[in-house]
């Protein structure tokens, strides 16, 4: 689905084979502030793995319930801290049903997200831990959905 052409556009995060566009392996959420032990906030850089790599535009599409499936999952269970930080180890699992079933209303049933990576801290778009996995392509979502909107519009357009 999103393995077309995209226009130059699309490619402000600067990711480019042949003038086309690469497909991220993972996408990465703006910083969520999430509820800690203790009444105090944190923020948490979360990475979504896609079950394929052409559900990342409907993902994106859905970051609203996504961000407030999250939010209401954290909200009723606080992140630990142990000796100044954050216990994330557990949210993944906790998180990753929730978040699903806010997509899944809306695409029939099929499970797309596979896998919640969770950081402490904010991180730029594209860097981290979740950048040094194993043939790992992040980007945001403001980049997945610009390159969904061109390749459509380069449909229609030779249509």
């Amino acid at each position: 689905m999103l393995l077309a052409i995209a226009s130059q556009s699309a490619l402000a995060s600067g990711k480019k084979e042949q003038g086309t566009w690469i497909v991220p392996t993972h996408i990465q959420l703006d910083p969520i502030m999430i509820p800690v032990e203790g009444r105090r906030t944190a923020p948490v850089t979360v990475y979504l793995k896609p079950t394929d790599k052409k559900f990342a535009g409907n993902i994106c599409a859905y970051v609203p319930q996504l961000r407030d499936a999250f939010f209401k999952i954290m909200s009723r269970n606080p992140v630990p801290v142990k000796r100044s930080k954050l216990v994330l180890k557990n949210v993944p699992r906790q998180v990753l049903a929730s978040m699903n079933k806010a997509i899944r209303d809306k695409a029939r049933g099929r499970r797309q997200i596979k896998k919640i990576y969770i950081f402490a801290g904010a991180r730029q778009i594209g860097k981290g831990d979740v950048s040094k996995l194993r043939h790992a392509k992040i980007d945001g979502c403001q980049n997945i959905l610009r390159a969904e909107t061109a390749r459509i519009k380069a449909q229609f357009a030779t249509k």
